[in-house]
């Protein structure tokens, strides 16, 4: 990994007040989500954004990442790689954050597919709260504690997302319902397993409600 350049966006404000983190699908990189700052980077104008590579070789391909392996998607060997994983995914943010002088309270976590898995997971093992975490195309994986329940979560579903069917969005919600963690669910018509204009604007919108709460 250390000869992995992870691709960043540069805020338009200087120092940056904010740290984006963009957490890719599966046996894709990093190249792939920062393609969408530019749709979000004029509304989100004091954000750094930063996409990393997954911190394994995609393990069913000849190229591209992944965060943990899904040869098996039985639920306690995803949550034990999940565990297993996270440290090295925070890490990475830890880095970018002392660069940028900001902490947690002043990052948003978005994942897509598999990133969404590990943004989510990543929240709920975290001491301190992030600003906000935002999910595209997930499936919540549960920790064996939850610890973090102060950050609000965004989840965003298409319909026809055969993928990752939409009724995990309402796992999730009943999961974080009831640990009384604040958060917004999303089902987009005419959606499959994407993200489009709807959900950035949905996403941008939570991050900016995220931050006149704080």
């Amino acid at each position: 990994m250390s000869n992995l350049i992870h691709p960043e966006v540069y805020s338009k404000v200087s120092p940056a007040k904010k740290l984006v983190v963009l957490l890719h699908g599966v046996g894709s990189n990093g190249h792939d989500v920062i393609k969408l700052v530019p749709y979000v980077k004029d509304h989100l104008p004091d954000c750094h954004f930063i996409a990393p590579h997954g911190i394994e070789p995609y393990d069913m391909a000849s190229y591209g990442r992944q965060w943990f392996s899904l040869q098996d998607r039985t639920s306690y060997v995803m949550k034990r790689l999940l565990g297993r994983n996270v440290p090295s995914v925070n890490d990475l943010i830890k880095q970018k954050q002392i660069a940028l002088s900001v902490t947690n309270k002043e990052t948003i976590i978005v994942g897509f597919s598999q990133g969404a898995m590990m943004a989510i997971y990543l929240t709920l093992v975290e001491m301190e709260p992030f600003l906000c975490t935002i999910g595209f195309s997930g499936l919540l994986v549960a920790p064996p504690s939850c610890i973090n329940t102060m950050t609000p979560i965004c989840l965003i579903h298409g319909m026809l997302d055969t993928v990752v069917t939409v009724d995990a969005i309402d796992h999730a919600r009943k999961y974080l319902s009831g640990h009384n963690i604040p958060c917004s669910t999303h089902k987009l018509k005419d959606l499959a397993h994407s993200i489009d204009h709807r959900g950035l604007d949905i996403a941008v919108d939570f991050i900016k409600k995220s931050g006149l709460k704080k």
